[in-house]
């Protein structure tokens, strides 16, 4: 890399940049083998910024640092890596504990990446596990330290991929039984608080909604011959009408006087109607969505549609809408589970149009 040079000030008073030495050094690193790394050349570097490695020693743990790691990238610390690295270790005057903190680091890293490659299928295989330990092993990791690392990418990979599997707030079967079997192979316990628990069986219910197994809901109305209700929810029914604000007059006019408080306007006469839409309740009662029908059980009147007349329906959070092949367009709005409603309708279209 260019070493950093000082600005025209720093060169009349011969200043030279404090990183303009650790970029000498990984310089050197870059071109000169461990092994052959003199102390002579790591003091030198750090006099012309008058410093001393003791002074520098945070920026000197981190180029040795990167130096293991670079030596890592085949998964294994050979003989001849651990010497070069304690020959740089001595000319930059690092203690071994220093040394060690870096080198743990470094291939703590390695194994983390290995580990996280593997896990990219969301699958992990007795293959795959021989092979981490293999690594653990050629870098040269402590068992506690490998264990504290496997742990805690383990229970990332569980969450992440219980986390897109819930992304669409939907849980199949096979989404349920691959974050089972991945927690069982990297013996994560999958602990979950009730509120997460009851998130989990909601999306359960829903993907089984969706996959054709709809709930079968007891009902006080009557009926039809093998009709099956799958929803009830109490709501109001509104319909969209068109209402007159205000009427405008415009268009030129002319007045003639013709005696004191009498007056002839002459002219046109033109009005415009200002209108605007609303949405109107109708009526109040419970909306049942069953295998044959959207019944509405109001208190005025009673409503049904069959499901062959619902061309489109749209789910809001508080509501949905039916869009029909003919008339007016219903909402029905309320408090209910408005997305189990729309689930229970689109498994229940699904199987009409089979």
């Amino acid at each position: 890399m260019p070493v950093p040079r000082a600005g025209f000030f720093g060169r009349l008073f011969g200043w030279v940049p404090r990183a303009a030495a650790f970029v000498e050094l990984r310089n050197l690193l870059a071109t000169t083998p461990c092994a052959d790394v003199q102390a002579s050349d790591v003091t030198a570097a750090l006099a012309r910024v008058r410093l001393d490695c003791r002074s520098a020693v945070k920026e000197l743990t981190a180029i040795f640092e990167q130096a293991v790691l670079l030596a890592a990238l085949d998964h294994n610390l050979t003989e001849a890596d651990r010497h070069g690295l304690q020959n740089v270790q001595r000319a930059f005057q690092l203690t071994d504990a220093e040394a060690a903190a870096a080198t743990e680091s470094a291939v703590g890293l390695i194994y983390e990446r290995s580990m996280r490659e593997g896990l990219l299928d969301s699958i992990f295989t007795e293959a795959e596990s021989a092979r981490l330990k293999a690594i653990a092993t050629a870098l040269g990791i402590a068992p506690e330290q490998s264990k504290r690392l496997f742990d805690a990418v383990a229970a990332v990979a569980v969450q992440a991929v219980f986390s897109g599997a819930v992304a669409d707030r939907r849980l199949t079967g096979a989404e349920d039984g691959q974050i089972a079997a991945l927690a069982k192979a990297l013996d994560v316990n999958m602990l979950q608080d009730a509120e997460t628990a009851a998130a989990v069986a909601r999306y359960r219910l829903l993907a089984a909604v969706e996959a054709g197994s709809l709930p079968s809901v007891s009902v006080n109305i009557l009926l039809q011959r093998g009709e099956v209700c799958h929803f009830s929810g109490a709501a109001s029914m509104h319909e969209v009408r068109t209402v007159t604000r205000r009427i405008n007059y415009s268009g030129p006019t002319a007045s003639i006087r013709i005696m004191k408080g009498l007056s002839w306007r002459m002219g046109s006469l033109a009005f415009q109607k200002v209108t605007t839409d609303i949405m109107a309740q109708l009526d109040t009662g419970t909306l049942y969505i069953t295998s044959k029908r959207l019944f509405f059980d109001g208190s005025q009147r009673n409503r049904s549609l069959a499901l062959g007349k619902i061309t489109k329906y749209t789910v809001f959070k508080d509501g949905l809408q039916i869009e029909k092949d003919t008339g007016k367009d219903p909402y029905f709005v309320g408090t209910g589970d408005w997305e189990l409603a729309g689930a229970c309708l689109d498994a229940a279209l699904g199987k009409l149009h089979k």
